[in-house]
C-alpha cells in the first residue's frame, strides 16, 4: 500500500471520527436541542437520518422556521458537551507534526458547519497544525466541491493530495475528485473495518499504523 505512483504534497483530514471522537458530541447536542424544542428526545438513528448538510441545514429540516432560536441553543449545548471530548485521538498530534516535517500541506474538509468546526478545533487545540479548513454545505453533503476548492487554492493536482476519513462516503468523495483515498478506522463509530471499501488505497485500523505509513512517504 506504500507504492505511490505520484508523490504526495498534501493530506486532507476529515474531522468527526478521524481527528477526534466528536460524533457522540454531535448526537448529544442534537438530541438535547430537539428535546428542548419538541419535548421528545430522538434516538441516534433518528438524528443520523438527517446527516449530510451542516448542522444549520439539519436543524432547518428538523425544526422548520425555528433556526434562529435553535442554532444558538444547539451551539451552547455542543460546546458544553464537548468537555467529554477534550483532546484529539491519541496520536493525531504526532501524525500532524509528522506531516508537517514531511513538508505536506494540511487541511480539514468536513461536513460540519463553520461554528461547530471552530468550536472543536479551538477546544481540541488543532488549529496550529492546519493550513486550510473547508466546512460543509447547507443543503447536502458535497465534499468533492470542498476538495476542489482547497486544491484550487493550493494550485495542486488532485493526484498529489490524499484524503483520510472514517466513512465509505469519504472514500467515494475522494475518488470522485481523483485524490488518494485513505480510511481512518480507529474510531469505534467507523464501519470501515467491518465493511472495507474495495477502492481505498489503505484502511488504517489504528493511528500507529497510519503514522508508520506517513513516516515512509
Amino acid at each position: 500500500m506504500d507504492n505511490l505512483m505520484t508523490p504526495l504534497n498534501a493530506i486532507i483530514f476529515d474531522l468527526d471520527g478521524t481527528l477526534a471522537n466528536t460524533l457522540p458530541v454531535c448526537f448529544q447536542a442534537f438530541q438535547s436541542t430537539l428535546e428542548h424544542f419538541n419535548g421528545r428526545r430522538p434516538s441516534q438513528d433518528e438524528v443520523a437520518a438527517y446527516f449530510g448538510p451542516t448542522e444549520e441545514g439539519m436543524l432547518e429540516k428538523m425544526l422548520p422556521g425555528r433556526l434562529d432560536q435553535a442554532l444558538p441553543y444547539f451551539l451552547d449545548v455542543y460546546e458544553q458537551v464537548h468537555a467529554q471530548c477534550p483532546q484529539p485521538f491519541p496520536g493525531i498530534e504526532e501524525a500532524l507534526s509528522l506531516a508537517k516535517e514531511k513538508g505536506l500541506r494540511t487541511a480539514i474538509v468536513t461536513g460540519k458547519g463553520r461554528y461547530t468546526t471552530e468550536i472543536s478545533l479551538r477546544l481540541l487545540g488543532l488549529e496550529r497544525w492546519i493550513d486550510q479548513v473547508e466546512t460543509g454545505h447547507l443543503d447536502r453533503a458535497d465534499k468533492p466541491r470542498s476538495f476542489r476548492k482547497v486544491l484550487d487554492l493550493w494550485q495542486m493536482p488532485p493526484g498529489r493530495a490524499a484524503y483520510i476519513g472514517d466513512t465509505p462516503y469519504d472514500i467515494d468523495a475522494s475518488l470522485q475528485v481523483g485524490m488518494l483515498p485513505l480510511g481512518a478506522a480507529w474510531a469505534g463509530t467507523s464501519t470501515l473495518l467491518q465493511e472495507p471499501h474495495p477502492r481505498a488505497h489503505a484502511i488504517f485500523k489504528d493511528l500507529p499504523s497510519f503514522i508508520s505509513w506517513l513516516s515512509r512517504l
